[in-house]
C-alpha cells in the first residue's frame, strides 16, 4: 500500500496521513450510501433523547409522576423516526397522525380485558394477528399494526387501569407532536441532498475499485493475497451496482431532482460509469503491469482526484497496447460522467417543500421518469415483494396459493405467539413478554424460512453477547443517570445504525441498553439477565418451529420465483433491444430494462445466497454456479444494451436478439427450451463478433450473453414440481400441433399452452387428480383429428398412465416419468363417477385417487 500512496505524485511521508484519513473517510462514505444508516439512527437518537426531555417538562409543569410519561414517548420516537418512511412530508404527517390512534385502540382494548388475565392473553393473541394482517395495505398500516402491537403490550407492561389513560393519552399526542415538529419542520429529509450523498458514495466506491485493481495488479499469480485481492474486487463490482441500482430508485423520489430529464440525465451517467468500471476492473491489473501511464490514473482516480484523471486519460489515449489505450478510455468515461451527474444533481434547488416538482409544468407527451426499484426507507427492498408475487402471481395462468404473505405470515405469528405465552409463562409468569417478543419479532422483515431461522439465530446471539456486556458493564457505571442515560442513547444509535449490517450486533446493543435501564429502574440483577436470554432463546426456537411447520414459504421456492423475475426481466430487456435494433430511437428504454434487470438481480443474489450454505455448513456447488451465471448474464446483459443504442440491426443481430428473448420467454412461461439452442445463437453470432464497430461489439456481447445462458434455461426449478412434459401426436402417429389444458374435478383451468409444430408442451400440473385435455388447432391445421397425447414426464421421475379399466399404473421408466394419467376418450375408461369428457376433439382421462396409487406420496399429482 506503501507504493500506491508514493505512485505518480511524488508525495512525501508527511502526507501520508492525510492520504490515510481521506480513504477511511471514503470507506466510511462508501459503505453507507446517501449516509442513510447515519442520518436515520442519528435523528431517532435526537427525537428519542429530545422527547426525553420534553416529556420530563410537561409532568413536571402537570404534577404527574415522569417515569410512564417518558417511556412511552422514548417508544413513540423511536417508531416515528424509525418507521415512517412516506417520501412525502404530507404522507409522513398521516402516518404519524394514525400512530397514535393506533397505539390508544390498543391500549384501550387491552383496558376492555384486563381483569381477566385469560381473556388478555387469548386478545393479545388476536392483537397480534392483526397487526400483522394489516400489513397487506402498506408500510402505514405497518406502522400502525406495530403501534397497536405496542400499545397493547405496554398496557399489559404498565398495568394500566382506566384512571391512567388520560396521562397516558396525553403523553402519546405530546410525543407525536413533538417529533412531527422535528422530524417535519426542524430535521426534514432533503431528498436532493441525499441524492447527491449517493452519488458520492458511488464516486468512493469506484475509487475503491481502483485501489484494489492496484493491488491486484502488484501481486504474484496464485499468492493468496493475490486470491484475496479479487475477491475483493468481484465484491466491490457488486456493491457498485448496488450502489448506482439505489440511486436509480432515489431518483424516482420526489424533489430528488428538477425534472425528468436530469433524472434521466443521472440515470445515463451513473450506467456509463459502471460498465466503465466493470470495463477497468477487467483490463486494469495486466495495463498497470506493462504501462506507467496506466498505474498513474488509476492511482488518481484512487485518490478522487477526478480533474487528474481526464487530464491523464487524455494524454494517455494514444498509448500502445489495447489494455491501457482501453483503460485510458474507460478513465475518460468515469471522469466524464462523473462530472455531468455532478452538474445535474447539482443544477437547482428543487425545493424545500418535498413534493415532486418535475411534473409541474411537463410536457403531457413526455414520458414520465420511472425508477427501477422502490427503496425502503433509502435502502434497497427485502425479499418481501418477491414472496408475495411467488403466493400471488399477477399471470393469469399462474396457479396462486389460497394464502397471501401477509395473511400466512398473521397466521404463523399467532400460533408463534400463542405458543410463546404459554412456554414463556411456564418459564416466567412476570416476564413471559420476552418470548413473545422473540417469537413476533422474528416475522418482522422476513419473509422466507431461512430468514426467520437466520433472524431467531442472530438474536439469540445477539442477546447472549449483550448479557455478558451488560453484566460487565452495569457495575462499573453505576445507576447514575447522568453518566447511564448517555450510554442508553449510545446504545440506541448503534443498535439503529448497525441494524442492516448485522441483526446481531443490533441485539447486542439493545440488550446492553435494557441492562442499563434496568439499573436505573433498581431491578438489575444477573438472574433477571439470564431469564432474559432464557425466554429470547425460548420464543425464537418457537418461531423457527412455526416457520418451518406451519405453511412455510420454502427458501428454494422464493429463490426460484427471483430467478423466475430475473429472466423475465431478461426477456424485456432482450426484446427491447431488438425493438431497438429494427427501429432505432432514444436508448432510455433499454436503460430503463437494464435497471429493472438489476432490481431483479437483486432479489436473485438475496434470496440466492442463504442457499449456497447447507445447514451443517458445507458448500452448495450448484448454487454457487447458478447466482454466478445470474451476475455474469446480468453484466452481459448491461452491456449489450449499452452497445445497442445508435446501431442499426443487421439480421443476423435482430435474429439472435429475437431468438434469445423467445428462448428466456419459454422458460419463464415453463415451456422447456431444446439443448443446444443458445449454442445455435452463439454460431450465428460468430461471423458478426470478428468484425470492427458497434455491430461487432454488439454480437461480442450478445454473444457472450447465449453462452451464459444455459446455466439459467437448463438448471433445474424454473418449473414448479410436479410438471407435465410431453409431445402430442396426431392420428398417423407423428407430431402436431395443439393446445393442451389442465382442468381440476370441477372444470377450473390450471394451465394452458399451445404446442409448436413438433407437439412438444409443459404444463404446471398441482397436487391432486387433475383431467389433461388436448384440444386440435383451427382448421386446417388440424383437419378436424383430434390428436393423442402419448407421454408424459415430471421432475420426480415417476410415470403413471391410465388403462382401458381406468386403472393407473404408476413406476420408474427410461423416458418417462409423470405426474398425469393419459389416453384417448374413445378407449379409456374413468373411475366410477368420473367419466372424461366427450366433446368432439377433445381427449384425456381422470387418474385414479391417490391412495390407489403406490407413488401418489411421492409425486404429489395424479
Amino acid at each position: 500500500m506503501q507504493r500506491l500512496v508514493e505512485v505518480g505524485e511524488g508525495r512525501t511521508s508527511d502526507a501520508i496521513v492525510p492520504g490515510r484519513l481521506r480513504r477511511a473517510r471514503d470507506r466510511f462514505v462508501a459503505s453507507d450510501p446517501g449516509l442513510v444508516r447515519l442520518v436515520s439512527a442519528a435523528r431517532a437518537v435526537l427525537a428519542i433523547a429530545s422527547a426525553l426531555g420534553v416529556e420530563y417538562l410537561v409532568a413536571s409543569v402537570t404534577g404527574a409522576p415522569p417515569l410512564v410519561p417518558m417511556m412511552l414517548g422514548a417508544v413513540v420516537a423511536m417508531l416515528a423516526s424509525f418507521g415512517v418512511v412516506d417520501a412525502t412530508r404530507g404522507g409522513q404527517a398521516l402516518t404519524l397522525c394514525c400512530l397514535p390512534l393506533a397505539m390508544l385502540a390498543g391500549m384501550g382494548v387491552a383496558l376492555l380485558v384486563d381483569r381477566n388475565r385469560l381473556a388478555s392473553l387469548v386478545t393479545f393473541v388476536a392483537v397480534v394477528f392483526v397487526a400483522v394482517w394489516v400489513r397487506r395495505f402498506g408500510m402505514r398500516f405497518f406502522v400502525c399494526g406495530m403501534g397497536g402491537f405496542m400499545g397493547y403490550f405496554f398496557a399489559l407492561f404498565l398495568n394500566l387501569r382506566p384512571e391512567m389513560l388520560p396521562g397516558v393519552a396525553e403523553a402519546v399526542v405530546v410525543a407525536i407532536a413533538w417529533v412531527l415538529l422535528l422530524t417535519l419542520v426542524l430535521l426534514p429529509i432533503r431528498n436532493d441532498r441525499v441524492l447527491r450523498r449517493m452519488l458520492r458514495s458511488f464516486e468512493a466506491r469506484l475509487a475503491g475499485l481502483a485501489g484494489t485493481v492496484l493491488l491486484l495488479a502488484d501481486q504474484a499469480p496464485g499468492t493468496a493475497e493475490r486470491a484475496r485481492a479479487e475477491t475483493r474486487l468481484r465484491s466491490l463490482l457488486v456493491r457498485i451496482n448496488e450502489s448506482a441500482l439505489v440511486i436509480d430508485g432515489q431518483l424516482g423520489t420526489p424533489a430528488a431532482v428538477t425534472d425528468d430529464d436530469t433524472a434521466r440525465t443521472v440515470r445515463r451517467t451513473v450506467f456509463d460509469a459502471e460498465l466503465a468500471a466493470t470495463a477497468l476492473a477487467r483490463v486494469g491489473p495486466t495495463a498497470v503491469t506493462h504501462d506507467d501511464g496506466a498505474r498513474a490514473i488509476l492511482t488518481a482516480l484512487w485518490r478522487g482526484r477526478w480533474d487528474t484523471v481526464e487530464e491523464l486519460a487524455d494524454r494517455a489515449t494514444g498509448a500502445t497496447g489495447p489494455g491501457p489505450q482501453r483503460l485510458a478510455v474507460d478513465a475518460a468515461v468515469l471522469a466524464s460522467a462523473r462530472a455531468e451527474w455532478t452538474r445535474a444533481a447539482g443544477a437547482r434547488d428543487p425545493g424545500r417543500t418535498g413534493e415532486d416538482p418535475r411534473n409541474a409544468d411537463a410536457d403531457a407527451d413526455a414520458v414520465e421518469f420511472a425508477p427501477a426499484v422502490q427503496l425502503f426507507g433509502g435502502n434497497l427492498p427485502g425479499s418481501a415483494g418477491t414472496v408475495t408475487r411467488l403466493h400471488r402471481p399477477p399471470e393469469a395462468d399462474r396457479p396462486a396459493s389460497r394464502l397471501s404473505l401477509t395473511t400466512r405470515q398473521a397466521v404463523q405469528v399467532t400460533i408463534a405467539t400463542a405458543l410463546a405465552i404459554a412456554a414463556g409463562d411456564a418459564l416466567s409468569e412476570q416476564r413471559y413478554y420476552w418470548a413473545v417478543l422473540a417469537a413476533f419479532i422474528a416475522f418482522t422483515g422476513t419473509a422466507t424460512v431461512a430468514e426467520t431461522v437466520r433472524k431467531s439465530a442472530h438474536r439469540a446471539v445477539g442477546t447472549m453477547i449483550g448479557l455478558v456486556g451488560a453484566i460487565v458493564l452495569v457495575p462499573v457505571l453505576g445507576p447514575d443517570v447522568a453518566v447511564v442515560l448517555p450510554v442508553i442513547l449510545v446504545s440506541i444509535f448503534g443498535a439503529l445504525y448497525l441494524f442492516r449490517l448485522s441483526y446481531a450486533l443490533m441485539i447486542f446493543f439493545i440488550t446492553l441498553m435494557l441492562g442499563e435501564l434496568y439499573a436505573l429502574l433498581g431491578s438489575f440483577s444477573v438472574d433477571l439477565m439470564v431469564l432474559r436470554l432464557e425466554e429470547t432463546v425460548l420464543g425464537g426456537l418457537i418461531g423457527c418451529a412455526v416457520s418451518v411447520l406451519v405453511l412455510p414459504t420454502r427458501t428454494r421456492s422464493a429463490a426460484d420465483e427471483a430467478r423466475r423475475g430475473l429472466l423475465d426481466a431478461l426477456a424485456e430487456l432482450l426484446a427491447a433491444t431488438d425493438r431497438a435494433l429494427r427501429r432505432p430511437g432514444p436508448p432510455e428504454d433499454l436503460r430503463a430494462c437494464s435497471r429493472a434487470l438489476d432490481a431483479a438481480l437483486h432479489q436473485a443474489m438475496l434470496l440466492g445466497r442463504p442457499l449456497t450454505r447447507t445447514w451443517l455448513g458445507s458448500a452448495q456447488d450448484d448454487v454457487v454456479r447458478e447466482l454466478t451465471a445470474c451476475t455474469a448474464v446480468a453484466d452481459h446483459a448491461r452491456r449489450l444494451a449499452r452497445s445497442a443504442e445508435g446501431v442499426p440491426g443487421t439480421a443476423a443481430l435482430t435474429g439472435a436478439c429475437a431468438r434469445l428473448a423467445e428462448l428466456v420467454s419459454s422458460a419463464v412461461a415453463g415451456r422447456p427450451v431444446p439443448a443446444g439452442s443458445c449454442a445455435a445463437v452463439v454460431d450465428l453470432l460468430v461471423g458478426p463478433a470478428g468484425g470492427h464497430g458497434p455491430g461487432a461489439a454488439l454480437a461480442r456481447e450478445a454473444g457472450l450473453l447465449a453462452a451464459e445462458l444455459p446455466a439459467l434455461l437448463e438448471a433445474p426449478g424454473l418449473l414448479p414440481d410436479p410438471a407435465a412434459v410431453g409431445r402430442v401426436r396426431g392420428p398417423e402417429g407423428g407430431p402436431t400441433a395443439a393446445t393442451v389444458t389442465v382442468v381440476d374435478r370441477a372444470g377450473r383451468q390450471f394451465d394452458r399452452v399451445t404446442t409448436g409444430d413438433d407437439g412438444r408442451f409443459a404444463l404446471r400440473v398441482p397436487p391432486g387428480t387433475h383431467l389433461l385435455v388436448a384440444a386440435p388447432p383451427p382448421p386446417p391445421a388440424a383437419a378436424g383429428q383430434p390428436p393423442t397425447a402419448t407421454t408424459c414426464r415430471s421432475g420426480r421421475g415417476r410415470c403413471c398412465r391410465t388403462s382401458s379399466s381406468g386403472r393407473s399404473r404408476c413406476g420408474n421408466g427410461p423416458g418417462r416419468s409423470g405426474g398425469a394419467a393419459w389416453g384417448t376418450a374413445d378407449r379409456a375408461g374413468a373411475p366410477p363417477g368420473r367419466q372424461p369428457s366427450r366433446r368432439p376433439g377433445m381427449i384425456g382421462a381422470w387418474g385414479t385417487p391417490a391412495s390407489s396409487c403406490p407413488t401418489a406420496r411421492r409425486t404429489g399429482a395424479h
